[in-house]
């Protein structure tokens, strides 16, 4: 009987195909936007997450307070102190200047760094010339490495910029030549959006000499790369220690890639919830759908009933009738939005540079199709039992 009332089902629904098929638009609506929503915040923690760890594994970062008056900045003392552990820390000083080169001027971050910077800040690579050495920095060198952006603004249409001389103005009146000697590559992917920006490298001996007005020896933040064989939590410990030893409490933070990716992950799944429950906005409208063709169906086929009823068919068997007629449209309905869904999410994983890992868990196919089904059975139940209580003398009697 279960077999018999499937067949009749299907020919219900391929007797009335646009009518099915618009009823269906509401489903294939409701799940694509479920699957596509949740899957879609699963590839894009997957990306970032991936890059994250690949520039800043075994790494930590130690900032002052901003504008508190009891965070004082970080000294070479404090560097010195901290050297002792088995680590590597970047040593930069930053201040915004004008840089002119031809007929080109734009605001720039001028950095003043130490030589070692390529090999404790794994976001450095270059895509032309190089790093400057130890040789540059002890005598104060007129060079700079340039960003991607900064090479393209102050050199637009040359190709090589490496060579090149770049006039640097600061806010007092200063103006000094460098020479050009490294171009950095544009860090791509999720983290090129805040990562890439106009700036330059420079020496931190010519910082001090061209920029007047910096103090030598105080830093805003101070960030720490980790000898790969230590433990990452042990060292962050030691460091909380030595900082707590030589300056008031509470007055600097310590950020590290596993709490960013722990916040990461709780926006991510907080704006999964949020756009999954828009998406179930759909299955609803689709379901109410489903619920208002099903009352049209057992309406225009009451004679139909009636006369199965007559022939011995139990109110239960008429009941499954209506009921799996419902499931399956929200079935067919659901596997479809899963397809499309999947579809749509390869064009974006193809399209998107930064979203190179495709995700598609189990669980949310599940999840959707099991949702779809509940949605078939939930709407379908009363225009079923409506059908089901229909006395066979009436039932054949209406016109």
């Amino acid at each position: 009987m279960f077999f018999e009332n499937v067949k009749t089902a299907l020919e219900a629904l391929f007797g009335n195909r646009l009518r099915s098929l618009l009823t269906l638009a509401g489903v294939v609506i409701g799940v694509f936007a479920v699957t596509t929503t949740i899957s879609l915040g699963q590839i894009a923690t997957a990306g970032i997450t991936s890059e994250l760890q690949a520039f800043g594994a075994q790494s930590i970062f130690v900032a002052r307070i901003p504008n508190d008056p009891n965070s004082p900045a970080f000294s070479d003392d404090d560097i010195e102190a901290l050297g002792r552990l088995p680590i590597e820390i970047l040593q930069q000083r930053s201040t915004r200047v004008w840089a002119v080169a031809g007929e080109a001027r734009v605001r720039l971050v001028l950095n003043g760094t130490t030589a070692n910077a390529p090999q404790i800040d794994r976001t450095i690579a270059l895509a032309q010339g190089r790093f400057f050495d130890s040789g540059d920095e002890q005598r104060g060198a007129p060079v700079i490495v340039l960003s991607a952006d900064a090479a393209e603004e102050l050199f637009e249409g040359v190709p090589n910029p490496v060579g090149r001389e770049v006039l640097i103005e600061t806010s007092g009146g200063n103006r000094s030549f460098y020479t050009v000697i490294g171009v950095k590559q544009r860090i791509a992917g999720a983290l090129g959006a805040f990562a890439n920006d106009v700036s330059g490298d420079v020496p931190m001996e010519s910082l001090f000499r061209d920029v007047p007005g910096l103090s030598r020896g105080r830093y805003d933040f101070l960030p720490i790369t980790i000898a790969l064989d230590r433990d990452a939590n042990v060292i962050e410990q030691q460091v909380r220690a030595i900082l707590d030893r030589r300056r008031p409490p509470d007055s600097y933070q310590v950020q590290t890639v596993e709490g960013a990716l722990s916040l990461f992950n709780t926006v991510t799944v907080i704006l999964q919830a949020l756009l999954g429950g828009i998406g179930a906005i759909s299955l609803l409208v689709g379901g109410i759908g489903i619920l208002n063709i099903m009352l049209v169906s057992v309406t225009e086929r009451t004679r139909e009933i009636g006369l199965r009823k007559a022939l011995g068919a139990k109110p239960a068997t008429i009941l499954q009738q209506f009921l799996i007629e419902a499931v399956m449209l929200t079935v067919i309905g659901g596997v479809l939005g899963v397809v499309l869904s999947v579809a749509a999410l390869w064009t974006v994983v193809a399209a998107v540079p930064f979203l190179d890992v495709f995700v598609l868990n189990p669980w949310v196919i599940a999840l959707a199709l099991g949702v779809s089904v509940a949605t078939g059975v939930v709407f379908g139940v009363w225009p079923a039992r409506r059908a089901a209580a229909l006395s066979p003398i009436e039932a054949l009697r209406y016109e």
